[in-house]
């Protein structure tokens, strides 16, 4: 469960290095696709976003429903009672999310390694922070008029996973 924490906070931490600079309201549609070495389709989830000064709320719609909130320094997951669950362990990746929202960059840099990657547009993170450096070789975030696009995450075992973010607000009918 924390892979899965750390994941999902890791995928939109990159996002928000590009968003914290433009406004802290952010909310629009998700898809991510899975792709595990050895399979030819990859896994293909969607859902909605919503990023406020005080929270995000990050929720997969499809193919199954589950929420992810990070508020007031914790991160939680919704359980089936539509609880919110503090997940122990995942404070530490709450500060560095501070420090992307903050634009704090002497922060960052002693989490990651930034460079230009080879695709125009995009740019490559390579953590520096032990926990991510063990579940991530490098972060590749392409953004386009200061919102990013396309965020690609590179295991060590041949697997990756790509995010792609549409921007328009979704509905309030979208959450639940």
């Amino acid at each position: 469960m924390i892979r899965l924490i750390i994941f999902s906070v890791a995928c939109f931490l990159t996002t928000l290095s590009y968003a914290s600079e433009l406004s802290l309201n952010k909310s629009g549609k998700f898809s991510q696709e899975k792709y595990f070495a050895g399979f030819a389709k990859p896994f293909i989830s969607s859902g909605v976003f919503v990023l406020e000064p005080e929270q995000l709320k990050w929720q997969v719609t499809k193919p199954i429903t589950s929420t992810l909130l990070i508020k007031n320094g914790q991160v939680y997951v919704e359980n089936a009672q539509g609880e919110a669950v503090a997940q122990p362990g995942a404070a530490p990746f709450v500060n560095l999310l501070q420090a992307i929202i903050t634009h704090d960059l002497d922060t960052l840099g002693k989490q990651f390694t930034v460079s230009d990657d080879t695709q125009a547009g995009c740019s490559l993170l390579q953590p520096n922070d032990q926990l991510l450096s063990q579940l991530f070789v490098s972060f590749q975030l392409c953004a386009e008029q200061g919102s990013v696009q396309q965020v690609r995450l590179n295991e060590h075992n041949a697997n990756y996973t790509i995010i792609h973010f549409n921007y328009s607000a979704p509905s309030a009918a979208e959450f639940n």
